[in-house]
């Protein structure tokens, strides 16, 4: 009986150890979309405090290495994002992160009130103008990252952007001040938590990028099109100016010798 009980007592203090194991593994992985209490964002991303689902360790392993993605509800409140699966995460990780979230019960009790309109947002034009300035790359990242545009496309820009990712324009509409820094503090996307390895944004570049997506929510959606016909008249243009200077360099070519003969000979 006393082995017994010296074994629960052991297999105890190892499941505390394990649940403040997966806090911090918590912090590292999942707080930048869930939240630091995992209170998560409404209208963003669900939260985990509260969450029945968490409940379930097979359930959170499943997503943790295979994403999830919506409609879903927890709460009362409807989400549709997007979780990308975390391969950098181990099984024995992901175990104690699931540890972790099932020790937080029901106790925080997942709202069951609507999740409030995104405020319209105010812009610091001063802080917005820096914020399109690294999206662009037009100002190069403190740490060296790839600017936004290498991969995404945002508002209304002359200069377009990727198409590896998605469209931001209505980032912020989405995810409101709160899940784009969290977000951009915490990279949990498969590729740009790869891209951005050992280069994370620094706190200012994460409000001067907040504040430019705030400011290319304000602006009125572009036509589906646009980018394709833009794209033409570009490519039109191009020709048309390479046709131009080709044409230049033949009329001003210096004529050979036999063309010179012919000449004299006629």
């Amino acid at each position: 009986m006393k082995l017994i009980g010296i074994s629960l007592v052991a297999v105890g203090l190892l499941g505390v150890a394990w649940a403040q194991d997966g806090q911090a593994l918590y912090q590292q992985n999942c707080s930048g979309c869930h939240g630091p209490n995992a209170q998560g964002v409404p209208g963003a991303f669900p939260p985990l405090a509260g969450n029945p689902k968490v409940q379930d360790q097979a359930h959170v392993l499943q997503v943790i290495k295979q994403g999830l993605s919506g409609p879903l509800e927890v709460g009362g409140q409807k989400f549709n994002g997007v979780m990308p699966p975390l391969p950098q995460v181990s099984e024995a990780d992901a175990k104690a992160i699931a540890s972790y979230l099932k020790g937080l019960g029901n106790t925080q009790g997942a709202s069951t009130t609507p999740p409030p309109a995104v405020p319209a947002p105010q812009v610091n034009p001063a802080l917005a103008a820096e914020g399109r300035a690294l999206f662009l790359g037009q100002q190069r990242l403190a740490n060296g990252g790839s600017p936004c545009m290498a991969c995404h496309t945002a508002g209304n820009s002359l200069m377009g952007g990727g198409s590896l990712g998605k469209n931001l324009t209505d980032l912020y509409t989405r995810l409101g001040t709160a899940g784009i820094q969290g977000v951009l503090g915490n990279i949990a996307f498969p590729v740009m938590r790869e891209a951005y390895k050992d280069k994370a944004l620094t706190p200012q570049e994460i409000l001067a990028l907040t504040a430019y997506f705030a400011e290319v929510a304000k602006e009125p959606t572009r036509p589906t099109g646009m980018d394709s016909g833009r794209l033409f008249y570009a490519g039109a243009l191009g020709g048309l100016i390479l046709f131009g200077v080709m044409y230049l360099f033949w009329s001003n070519r210096r004529v050979g010798l036999a063309e010179r003969l012919r000449r004299r000979n006629s």
